[in-house]
């Protein structure tokens, strides 16, 4: 009984090594909740153009995007968020730092612009390291209100190919959704999905909790 609970201890152990992993957020201010004073309109959101770092950790390096400051409600509670399209689509970045070969998740929350085009969708399209990785969707129902953003969770993988990565968010809308955008935040990047060596030591260590527990069983019935 005590060689099974060792074995339980142990695969417990490296669950716990890989999940302790993904605590760490390598972004830095992924709710956009500070920054250096722009005039806001009311106090309601700022039009951030290229070149531009007034969210602390992130630049503006495309168009233009709406630094949000309590225009509607934000899925962390603080007030702040980034619409992608501020008077036309924009992109945001950051770079992080990485271990080459290293397997990440990228998770961000997304709603969209709810000012206009009810029933439209809101695009984001997802970049790390210079390639894109992938695109989020949003489709506005008659729910979307900006006291009621409805955000909806997203998650993206990729693998690091540098010891430092360039993680961007790209609007997707143009032409007549020229500025009415996806809505981001809540940005979280973590090295939390395991190796697939890893993966291979738990499934090896369970498996082995369980041969040991049937053995004793037999054992005890014989």
């Amino acid at each position: 009984m005590k060689t099974v609970l060792k074995s339980l201890l142990v695969a417990g152990s490296l669950l716990a090594i890989a999940g302790s992993a993904s605590a760490a957020n390598l972004v830095v201010n992924g709710g956009f909740n500070n920054g250096a004073t722009v005039g806001a309109p009311g106090g309601g959101f700022a039009t951030l153009g290229t070149g531009s770092n007034a969210i602390t950790g992130w630049s503006i390096v495309g168009g233009n995007v709406d630094w949000i400051q309590g225009y509607w409600q934000s899925s962390d509670g603080d007030g702040f968020s980034v619409d992608l399209n501020g008077n036309n689509p924009g992109a945001i970045a950051q770079t992080i730092s990485t271990v080459v070969g290293q397997f990440y998740s990228l998770t961000f929350d997304m709603s969209g612009n709810p000012d206009n085009f009810q029933g439209e969708t809101r695009v984001a399209v997802i970049g790390a390291g210079g390639v894109t990785i992938g695109s989020a969707s949003y489709t506005l129902t008659g729910a979307n209100t900006k006291a009621n953003m409805l955000w909806q969770s997203e998650i993206f993988n990729f693998t690091a190919t540098s010891t430092s990565t360039e993680i961007r968010f790209t609007s997707g809308n143009g032409g007549v959704n020229c500025c009415y955008g996806a809505a981001i935040d809540n940005v979280a990047v973590g090295n939390g999905v395991p190796e697939p060596a890893t993966w291979g030591l738990l499934i090896v260590g369970f498996g082995g909790v369980g041969a040991l527990a049937r053995r004793r069983r037999a054992a005890a019935l014989a």
